[in-house]
């Protein structure tokens, strides 16, 4: 079985990173080892929550894993607290990732205009180096523009499909150019709301050209779906699946998990029911 080692916090409450992970990459056909970058007791988006930041641990994975001669097949990193574990994870690619190895970045730092709390200038420049390393990032809009120095204003100033997608193309082409690997780049959750009919979008900028898909446009956002979507990715690019296979793959799970969330009362912060659909991950 293939092996994909993600760095990644564990929330008890929200469905979101290792525990949307985990899942995700099982059914998938990966074995998901985690590396826990921080323990918290929900996901940031509760109003009460405690942190446990577990940097001081971080290198003990290192160690233990390279005296057991592991080898991954791909490496997929998401939430992390601070630029000291973006060094730390400089230092794990450079140890595990050989000739074969796939890396995924998520770099999380925000969305929808505005930054997460542990968002710092030196954590988004650890983000920058750290991207750039990936062969696929996966940023939606405010992450790519904070990747590439734009004007955060400028880009969510227009909420149509022609003017949205026509910058997150150009975010797309300037994050490729920048990387130091042959780098696809999907932009995720594009919310073009201010059209006729709202869709939202995921957009990927690759060798092969532009590639966009579309799904319903759900007025009520949930926690985990940026990381459901990413860990499908991992999947399907673990597994030998093109970044638009993946890409399909990830955006039909996602739209039945929130539709059938839509249908009950359940708060945006405790995330989607994916686990109904996660028989649509399983690949031949």
């Amino acid at each position: 079985m293939k092996k994909a080692a993600v760095i990644n916090d564990l929330s008890g409450f929200g469905k979101c990173s290792l525990t949307a992970a985990i899942p995700v990459l099982s059914v998938m056909g990966v074995q998901c080892c985690p590396v826990a970058t921080a323990v918290l007791t929900g996901q940031t988006g509760y109003s009460y929550y405690h942190c446990r930041d577990l940097t001081d641990m971080m290198e003990q994975y290192t160690d233990a894993w390279t005296q057991n001669q592991v080898h991954f097949d791909s490496i997929y990193t998401g939430y992390v607290t601070g630029i000291e574990q973006i060094e730390y994870i400089m230092h794990f690619i450079d140890t595990f990732r050989k000739k074969d190895t796939f890396l995924l970045v998520d770099p999380v730092m925000g969305d929808d205009g505005r930054v997460y709390g542990m968002y710092t200038p030196e954590l988004l420049e650890g983000m920058k180096k750290l991207s750039r390393k990936a062969n696929l990032i996966t940023p939606n809009l405010m992450e790519a523009a904070l990747l590439t120095d734009s004007d955060v204003s400028d880009i969510f100033s227009d909420f149509t499909a022609d003017v949205l997608l026509g910058k997150a193309q150009k975010l797309g082409e300037t994050l490729r150019n920048l990387a130091e690997v042959p780098q696809d780049v999907v932009i995720t959750g594009i919310k073009c709301k201010n059209d006729a009919t709202p869709f939202i979008y995921n957009l990927a900028v690759t060798e092969t050209g532009v590639h966009t898909c579309r799904s319903h446009f759900f007025q009520k956002s949930f926690s985990g779906t940026g990381d459901l979507f990413a860990s499908v990715m991992c999947g399907g690019k673990t597994k030998g699946l093109s970044t638009q296979e993946s890409m399909e793959l990830a955006k039909n799970f996602l739209y039945h998990s929130i539709a059938d969330t839509m249908n009950e009362d359940i708060p945006g912060n405790d995330g989607v029911n994916f686990e109904k659909f996660l028989s649509e991950l399983i690949l031949n």
